[in-house]
Parts: C-alpha cells; structure tokens; sequence
C-alpha cells in the first residue's frame, strides 16, 4: 500500500511540474494581479487534480475504488471526445484578447472538471460536494483569466456533467465495468465480410446495449 502511495505522489508531483510551475511563470510574465495569479493556479490546478482522483482509485487494493477509477477514465476520455467534436462543429469566439480563436464552445477544462466530478460523485456520494465545489472553482478561473465566456463555461460543466454521471453509473463505459443496460466499446478483431479474400481481417468496434 505505502508503494502505491508513493507512485501516486510521484505522479502528483509530475503532473505539477509539468503544468502549474509552466503557467504560473506564463501569469508572471504577463503581469497579472494577485486575483489573476490565483486565478491562474486554480486552472492549472486541473490535471495534477484529475492525476491525483484516477492514481488514487486506480492504485487502490479495493477493487470498488479500481472500478471508480476506472469509470472516472470512462468519464474523462467521452468528455474530451465530445468536447473537441463539437469544437470542430461549432465557431464560438473567446473573450478579448483571445478572441481569434474560434474554439471556445465548449471549455475543456471544464468539461473534464465535471466529468471528474461527476463521475466520482456517482460513485463515491461523499465526494460529490468537495469535487463540484473545485470543478465550479476551474471554471470560475477559466472565465477570470478571459479564457473562455461564461456561456461556453456552462455548456462545458452541462457537458461533463451528464457524460460523467453515465459513466459513473456504468451505462457508457470504455475501461470500466457495465451495470445493466449500457452502452460500451470494445474492438473486436474479424474478417472484412464472408466474401473477403482469405487471410483479409478488419479492426472494427462493436458496441452492447
């Protein structure tokens, strides 16, 4: 137990090393104020976050908190999927001085805040209130550091939210178990059709209802 423990620190560890000493030194650089290097740390607080919830679950010598673990994966990844489709289909502008982008429907950072969130809260229901509670504190930087307007905020948290709980519940899964009636993922590996050529094999996925 002290192994995983330590594992799960070091990835904790990494994982603020890689993104919040970055950006605190990018708000440096652009002269923010105390409210905006706050601001600052709270965003890049996400992945050591989300690093922190799935390693803890995942390392975990109680099979119930391995399946958390992996449903929180299920959530992140069908909340990041979602999120760049419809930000390729969707032209929304960011707040000045970002505003050329035409990315900013729906915040990804949010998005994967409340999946986190959500998906945790399903399964853990004590839990529910203090991962929100950062989820909400994500999306509030993301809008003070003119990252994103707060329509594009509330369509993220809508967003997370209900990819979250189903993966939480077990009814869309990638990596964790099925409860009943879900939809999941698997690839199944087969031959193209019965008239294909000898030895023609195709990589396709099916799904389960």
């Amino acid at each position: 137990m002290h192994r995983r423990l330590v594992i799960a620190m070091t990835c904790v560890v990494l994982c603020s090393i890689c993104f919040v000493i970055p950006g605190t030194c990018q708000a440096d650089e652009r002269n923010l104020d105390v409210g905006g290097d706050f601001a600052q740390a709270v965003s890049d607080s996400m992945y050591p976050l989300l690093g922190l919830s799935v390693g803890y679950h995942l390392l975990s010598s109680d099979d119930y908190k391995v399946e958390t673990g992996r449903r929180v994966v299920d959530g992140i990844l069908f909340a990041g999927s979602a999120t760049q489709v419809l930000k390729g289909c969707i032209d929304s502008r960011r707040p000045y001085p970002h505003e050329p982008n035409l990315n900013g429907m729906p915040s990804g950072h949010v998005a994967l805040s409340f999946a986190m969130a959500a998906s945790l809260g399903e399964r853990e229901p004590e839990l529910k209130v203090p991962a929100y509670a950062a989820a909400a504190m994500i999306g509030w930087s993301r809008n003070q550091l003119k990252q994103h307007r707060w329509d594009q905020i509330l369509v993220g948290a809508a967003l997370g939210t209900y990819v979250g709980r189903k993966a939480g519940r077990g009814e869309w899964t990638l990596w964790g178990h099925k409860d009943g009636s879900s939809l999941s993922f698997s690839p199944v590996a087969g031959p193209i059709s019965s008239t294909s050529a000898p030895g023609a094999f195709s990589l396709v996925y099916q799904t389960s209802f």
